[in-house]
């Protein structure tokens, strides 16, 4: 095979790179494998999974997924790898956790202020690429120790992904160069923002180009997008030949390429899926540079924050609240609590002279107990430092004001009917906002130069401030959670927009994907299992979900074989227990009576008299053993039989359903293949 491509067409990639979305495995690989090619994999599939490879070196997951699949076959000179980068996903660990991928879509493409998950991807591609050249120089090794010649082989790198993961084996492929070849399917485009963090030298030239003397990157924003890009498209043109794009017309990410600093490089195949529609490139071109320009310069101002700290130095920076706000108000109320406790009482003693007549005077110490109010020692500096985040909150929340107009302009440009949906939910946003910047004002007006400045004091007189404080928490966690709801209602209500925005987003999905690049007759694809249908000869169509057939056949099979195995070791049980051990009992029997009758002198001392002239000349013994009774056999072997002929109606029962698929689809010689595949 001399190292020819494994996966030699788009539709093995796209099937197999659609697996990374639910479980990817070496079964299911080869399943795949012989659905579209009828023949068995020449290879071994080692796979590496980047879960046991996680680089959290900035202290949280930076989302980063995927999976390497190597190929080895030393005898016909394969040795190839496919790096598959995983796409956005709504949430973590299983969509329960943070939207990471989504934020690195903002800030790390659109932005271009954030590397984390790149700066994984490298990691975990190099590392790998290291295991499978020690794994494949060992092999090598041992096959030489065997007397077999075998020529060196050197790896050959692929990259295969899907949306974000289209982007980031892009972007590995633009800078680092790793693959022969890259298939970016529906692919989030990469942006000249994102490669100028990146990359140094392509920054170094941007400055040159551009004469930007102060070598500050966020002066790249401000130059003419249109011509950024085209000099970003020319310097890379050579790293883009190996990549090549896999397009539904109707992705909604195929449209944003004309979006500011997004580049098109490579080769591109796009397939139109929907000829009632010409997709939403129409809607997206309404988009003025100007309001995007707006929202990447405020994406691109909290950028780092994310890039430091995750999820909550996000929040911390976009709008002043973090998990440590929280836990300050708390520690602010339980303080409060505290100090209409019933005071403590204290014990002390004061010294008093009694006198005594007859007797003169003397002084002891009269005790007496006293009660003391013992305020929190962090009360005042917590109040202190609660109206200075207020003040910052305010602060960030007018900055995230002046931006919202332009989100909403530019929504309203590409929809009205979308603007419809999410206009009430900002406007209700932007009312929690403006309660909680009207109350901290407020608040800071009456206790907020006190405390600032340091003067507030341990008097309870003050009371009224403390009030002020504690209400103003209040406000601060009831519209922080409005905000939270309105944001979750923005999502939820988007998520159910349709039409050609609608037929945008089903388009993006791989399994839209996989059924566009089918070519072949009576077949489709639900998630990763083939579905055959044909037409019957009423009118009906008559559907056979393959896969699903197959697992259910193989399973079957399995449940048969555990049962004949359990079947098997209950009848060895049987013989053993009590057939083999009755003529094992016998055989002991008979034996000891066999050595009565051979030496019937040695057993004198069994004779009820004893004497010199008394003497065990012959012994006879008769004999009877009871056989086991022939019932109980009888009905052991009748339960047995029985239980056996049940498996086998089973096992013909599921050979039945095997044949009657095959038959259904004789043609199709590879169907065989998949009911033996193990």
């Amino acid at each position: 095979m001399n190292n020819s491509e494994v996966l030699f067409t788009e539709l093995l990639k796209a099937r197999i790179a659609e697996l990374e979305y639910g479980e990817i495995t070496v079964e299911n690989i080869r399943r795949i494998y012989i659905e579209e090619t009828g023949k068995e994999p020449p290879v071994e599939i080692i796979l590496y999974h980047s879960d046991s490879y996680q680089n959290a070196d900035n202290g949280y997951d930076s989302g980063f997924d995927g999976t390497i699949i190597h190929f080895l076959n030393l005898d016909s000179g394969i040795n190839q790898s496919y790096t598959i980068t995983r796409g956005s996903e709504k949430g973590e660990d299983e969509g329960q956790g943070p939207p990471s991928d989504w934020l690195y879509n903002l800030f790390g493409i659109f932005g271009g202020k954030v590397q984390s998950q790149y700066r994984d991807a490298v990691n975990f591609d190099t590392v790998v690429t290291k295991e499978i050249d020690k794994f494949v120089e060992k092999r090598l090794t041992e096959y030489k120790q065997n007397g077999k010649k075998v020529n060196n082989v050197n790896l050959v790198k692929r990259g295969i992904g899907h949306s974000l993961g289209g982007n980031l084996i892009q972007t590995l492929q633009l800078k680092e160069e790793m693959y022969v070849d890259v298939l970016a399917i529906n692919d989030a485009p990469p942006s000249t923002y994102q490669l100028a963090t990146i990359d140094n030298e392509f920054r170094k030239a941007v400055y040159l180009e551009f004469n930007i003397k102060s070598r500050k990157i966020d002066e790249i924003y401000s130059i003419d997008p249109s011509s950024l890009t085209a000099f970003a498209e020319e310097y890379y043109i050579q790293q883009g030949q190996g990549i090549h794009h896999l397009t539904i017309q109707e992705d909604f990410l195929y449209s944003t390429i004309g979006f500011r600093g997004f580049m098109d490089v490579g080769s591109r195949n796009v397939l139109d899926t929907y000829p009632h529609t010409d997709g939403i490139a129409k809607y997206m071109n309404r988009v003025s540079d100007e309001n995007l320009y707006s929202i990447q310069q405020f994406v691109a101002k909290h950028a780092p924050a994310y890039e430091k700290a995750g999820i909550d130095g996000l929040n911390r920076s976009m709008f002043g609240i973090d998990q440590e706000l929280f836990t300050l108000i708390n520690d602010i109320k339980q303080d409060w609590k505290k100090i209409f406790e019933p005071p403590k009482w204290k014990r002390g003693a004061v010294p008093m002279t009694i006198g005594v007549i007859g007797f003169g005077s003397f002084t002891v110490d009269m005790p007496f107990a006293y009660p003391v109010k013992e305020f929190p020692s962090d009360f005042f500096s917590n109040q202190q430092e609660f109206i200075s985040r207020a003040l910052e909150i305010k602060a960030k929340l007018e900055d995230l004001t002046e931006v919202l107009p332009s989100l909403l302009a530019l929504v309203g440009e590409i929809s009205e009917d979308l603007l419809k949906l999410i206009q009430v939910h900002v406007e209700e946003m932007l009312g929690s906002i403006q309660r909680m910047i009207e109350a901290i004002g407020s608040a800071a007006l009456d206790i907020g130069k006190n405390l600032v400045k340091g003067s507030f004091t341990h008097n309870l007189s003050q009371h009224e401030n403390i009030l002020t404080v504690i209400e103003l928490a209040g406000t601060i966690e009831q519209e922080s959670s409005n905000i939270q709801k309105s944001y979750q209602a923005i999502i939820d209500d988007t998520n159910d927009f349709v039409g050609e925005f609608g037929d945008a987003a089903h388009a993006h999905g791989m399994e839209h994907v996989v059924n566009s690049l089918n070519q072949v007759e009576g077949r489709r694809y639900e998630g990763s299992d083939l579905i055959r249908y044909k037409n019957a000869t009423d009118g009906r169509t008559i559907e056979v979900n393959l896969s699903s057939a197959v697992r259910i056949y193989q399973l079957g099979l399995d449940k048969c074989m555990e049962k004949e195995e359990a079947l098997t070791s209950w009848r060895r049980l049987y013989y053993t227990e009590y057939v083999d051990d009755l003529e094992f009992r016998k055989q002991r029997v008979m034996n000891a009576i066999h050595q009565m009758e051979a030496n019937p002198r040695n057993y004198s001392h069994l004779l009820p008299v004893s004497g010199s002239d008394v003497k065990v000349t012959k012994i006879n013994v008769h004999e009877f053993i009871r056989p086991l009774d022939p019932m109980f056999q009888d009905s052991f072997e009748g339960m047995y039989h029985y239980l056996r002929e049940e498996i086998e109606k089973a096992k013909a029962m599921i050979s039945r359903v095997r044949k009657s698929i095959e038959e259904l689809f004789e043609e199709d010689q590879s169907i065989s293949k998949l009911f033996e595949l193990r």
